[in-house]
C-alpha cells in the first residue's frame, strides 16, 4: 500500500472542511503548508478556530490509527531510528524509508502528518545549530546534544592539529570513549549538527574555521595558497578555486586579483604572483627586500643577495642587480660585497 493510499485511508472519515484543513496544514496536496491565518481567511474563521478544527481532526484519525497500515510506517520509522542511535537527519531518514518501504513517493510532508498522528517519532525543525532531523525522544536528544557539544569543546583550540597534522581522530576517539558512543552512531549525530563540516579537500572540523568552510573569496584564496605551500599566479588561484568546487559564485580572475591586493595576508612576490605572509614573506618592492636582507645578514656578495631575494620574490637576477646599483640605498664595498648605504 503506497503512502498516498495510506494517507487517504487515514483521513477518509473526516468531513470536507476537516480534510481541507488537514491537507492545507500539512501540505498534503499542493506541497506547501498553509498558515492558520491563511486557512481562516478561506473559511472566514479565526486562527484559533482553525487550530481547534485541526486538533479535533487529528484526534478523529488517532482513534483508528492502530488499525490502519499507517502504524506500520510509524513502527518502521522507529526501528530505523534505533539503528542509527535514535536520531537521523531528515533527508537521510526519508531516503532510508523509501528503501525500507519500497515507495518512491514518500516525502517529508506526508511523514510529518503520519508521525503527528502517531505522536512519535519527534521532529526538530532546523535552526542555527541543527539541520531538520527526527529523533526518538527527549533523552536521545539530550545524549546527541551532549556528544556534539563535547566534541566541539574538545577541538575548538585544536585547528592546527586537525587541519594541518590530520589528528581529528585522536580527539574524536577520546570523546567517543568518554560518552560511550560507537563511531557509526557518532557520525550520524554529527550529520545533524551545523557546528561541523567537511571541507572540499576532505578535512573535517568546526564549520566556522576558515580552512574548513571558506565563505568569501579572500578565505578561499587563503585556503588555496596555504594548501599549495608556495606562491601562485593570481589566474591560477582563481582556476583552482573553481576546480575545487567551493560553494558560492564563480571566481573571476579580476575579482581574485582585486582581493589579493586588498588583504594584507597576501604578498606580491612577482608579476601577478602572490604568497602568504605566514610563509615568512613580507610586503615590499625588490628594493625593500634587498634592504631587509642586508639589514638582517650584514654585508653580502651579490650572488648571495640574489639567492636570498629570490627566496622571497620571483624576479630576474638582473632586476636585483639593477636595484643594487642604487647608491642612495646600497653601497658596494672594496671586496665586492654590498651593504646598506
Amino acid at each position: 500500500m503506497t503512502i498516498n493510499a495510506i494517507i487517504n485511508d487515514l483521513i477518509k472519515n473526516l468531513d470536507r472542511r476537516q480534510k481541507d484543513v488537514i491537507e492545507a496544514r500539512f501540505g498534503l496536496l499542493r506541497g506547501t503548508k498553509q498558515t492558520l491565518a491563511a486557512i481562516g481567511r478561506k473559511y472566514n474563521l479565526t486562527r484559533e478556530r482553525i487550530r481547534q478544527i485541526e486538533a479535533a481532526s487529528l484526534n478523529i484519525v488517532r482513534k483508528k490509527f492502530d488499525d490502519l497500515p499507517a502504524k506500520k510506517i510509524s513502527e518502521a520509522a522507529f526501528g530505523e531510528l534505533k539503528k542509527f542511535g535514535g536520531v537521523r537527519k531528515e533527508d537521510d531518514f526519508i531516503k532510508d524509508l523509501i528503501i525500507l518501504l519500497k515507495d518512491n513517493n514518500i516525502n517529508g510532508r506526508d511523514l510529518k502528518f503520519i508521525f503527528e498522528v502517531a505522536r512519535k517519532p519527534e521532529f526538530y525543525r532546523g535552526d542555527n545549530n541543527y539541520y531538520d532531523f527526527w529523533y526518538l525522544d527527549k533523552e536521545v536528544f539530550k545524549k546527541v546534544a551532549g556528544f556534539i557539544n563535547n566534541l566541539a569543546e574538545a577541538i575548538k583550540n585544536k585547528k592546527k592539529e586537525i587541519v594541518v597534522h590530520k589528528k581529528f581522530n585522536v580527539f574524536f576517539n577520546e570523546v567517543l570513549k568518554a560518552r560511550g558512543v560507537d563511531d557509526k552512531t557518532a557520525f550520524n549525530y554529527l550529520a545533524i549538527s551545523k557546528k561541523f563540516k567537511t571541507s572540499p579537500f576532505g578535512d573535517f572540523g568546526l564549520s566556522h574555521w576558515e580552512e574548513i568552510n571558506p565563505k568569501t573569496f579572500r578565505s578561499k584564496i587563503y585556503v588555496i595558497l596555504k594548501r599549495h605551500g608556495k606562491p601562485l599566479y593570481f589566474r591560477e588561484i582563481a582556476d583552482r578555486i573553481n576546480k575545487v568546487g567551493f560553494s558560492g559564485p564563480i571566481a573571476r580572475h579580476r575579482t581574485i586579483h582585486n582581493e589579493l591586493i586588498k588583504d594584507p595576508r597576501f604578498v606580491l612576490v612577482g608579476r601577478g604572483m602572490y604568497g602568504l605572509t605566514e610563509f615568512g614573506l613580507e610586503p615590499g618592492a625588490a628594493k625593500d627586500v634587498i634592504k631587509r636582507v642586508l639589514k638582517n645578514k650584514g654585508p653580502l656578495p651579490r650572488e648571495e643577495v640574489i639567492n636570498l631575494v629570490l627566496q622571497e620574490r620571483f624576479l630576474k637576477p638582473n632586476t636585483i642587480l639593477l636595484n643594487l646599483q642604487n647608491k642612495k640605498h646600497f653601497k658596494k664595498l672594496p671586496d665586492g660585497r654590498y651593504r646598506l648605504a
